[in-house]
């Protein structure tokens, strides 16, 4: 009877040690790693901007994957309002600047281990080409020297980090703040450098 007992503990021990581990898994999930992809908006110092992303997984929690974002940006003393018939009006406006840019990025999550898999805090970074042009405002300038429509190249970067949130699993909130590294070669505007920070909204889906 004895040696039955003993072999009734062994054999439950191990089944009990499984079952408490299943308990804390289900409490505490492991962290995962999935795709993403959605939507995304950025407040720039000096415009807005929309774009899109998609990232695959990498190894140790890393995603590379690549955006494309489309920006509007104001000039230094332009302001807007609405006047008394509903119009929209601007005043101090003498250019009209559109970037776009095809970014290449790098995903970084950070402590994985220790915060729970819905709260994912991460650095990036990023490199690709970036298009601008831009259309006056005038035909001339204060001098009278005729203004011509500009389209220019330059590579870009950025750096930053933010924090994703889920939503049910699924779906996710993203914020970043980032910094935009945008030099052009010659004036583009009111100004040859365009690099600025970028509060940055994104809508995503995991799968």
């Amino acid at each position: 009877m004895r040696k039955y007992l003993v072999l009734l503990l062994f054999i439950l021990t191990p089944a009990m040690g499984f079952s408490q581990l299943y308990d804390y898994l289900e409490d505490d999930p492991a962290p995962t790693i999935k795709k993403h992809r959605g939507l995304a908006y950025s407040l720039l110092e000096t415009g807005s901007g929309l774009g899109v992303f998609y990232e695959i997984p990498f190894m140790n929690f890393i995603h590379w994957g690549a955006e494309f974002d489309a920006f509007m940006l104001r000039d230094k003393n332009e302001f807007g309002y609405t006047d008394y018939y509903g119009y929209y009006r601007t005043i101090g406006k003498e250019n009209n600047v559109y970037l776009f840019d095809l970014m290449f990025t790098l995903k970084q999550r950070l402590f994985a281990e220790d915060f729970d898999d819905s709260f994912r805090p991460f650095i990036t970074a990023s490199i690709g080409p970036v298009f601008g042009m831009n259309f006056p405002e005038f035909d001339r300038d204060a001098d009278g020297q005729k203004l011509k429509d500009q389209y220019l190249w330059t590579l870009g970067g950025i750096i930053g980090m933010g924090l994703d949130a889920d939503v049910d699993g699924k779906y996710y909130f993203g914020l970043r703040t980032q910094y935009r590294i945008l030099p052009f070669s010659e004036r583009l505007g009111e100004r040859k450098n365009h690099s600025m920070i970028d509060v940055r909204l994104e809508i995503g889906q995991r799968f």
